[in-house]
């Protein structure tokens, strides 16, 4: 008899604590972000939101940049960063994001950020760029009748231009007319705004 009730005993504790155990499992918590990539241009700010199947779920997150800077690692419900690219070409960030609830990790999951190169445009760059380059002979009051002010006339003109500002100081046909040679980054410039597509604003 008493071997039965040590049994009994036995088996019941056996129960109670493998249903305990079930119990306090906690499902690992699944995390999206949203946008699950993103594209920004350099200057600018991510906006990710993140969100999980478990509510009270928090998160953190690690970074690797390429050719950026402005990423750090941290934790919270949305990463807001400006990023800002340290070369002329596009780089990236990827965050690795972990979701923990009640003290359990789920997997992280990877956002993807490419950062673009601010567009080269008329008004904010080449406008000035001409202005104090090209006065006054392609400016209003100048001699020459094609005017460097004019987005119309300018993105016509592209070509010769560039033809023309890449000709070595003193040979046929070199502008600007009397004065130094551009410097290479203003002549990048000037094929950077027709890479990007010839943009007024």
């Amino acid at each position: 008899m008493k071997t039965k009730i040590i049994g009994l005993f036995l088996f019941s504790t056996f129960l109670f604590l493998n249903s305990c155990t079930k119990e306090d499992e906690v499902t690992p918590p699944v995390a999206t972000a949203t946008p699950s990539t993103q594209t920004i241009t350099s200057g600018s700010a991510t906006s990710i939101a993140l969100t999980s199947t478990i509510s009270g779920t928090t998160y953190s997150w690690t970074v690797v940049q390429s050719g950026v800077s402005g990423a750090t690692a941290g934790s919270g419900s949305s990463i807001a960063q400006t990023l800002t690219l340290t070369g002329t070409v596009a780089g990236t960030v990827t965050y690795s994001i972990t979701p923990t609830a009640i003290g359990t990790a789920g997997n992280p999951i990877s956002v993807i950020v490419t950062v673009n190169p601010v567009k080269v445009t008329f008004m904010t760059n080449i406008k000035p760029l001409l202005t104090a380059s090209c006065t006054p002979c392609h400016m209003p009051g100048g001699a020459n009748p094609s005017k460097w002010d004019s987005y119309a006339t300018t993105k016509s003109k592209i070509n010769g231009i560039l033809d023309r500002v890449q000709r070595e100081s003193g040979a046929a046909g070199f502008m600007p007319v009397g004065g130094p040679k551009l410097s290479a980054a203003n002549i990048a410039l000037l094929k950077k705004w027709v890479d990007d597509g010839l943009l007024e604003n």
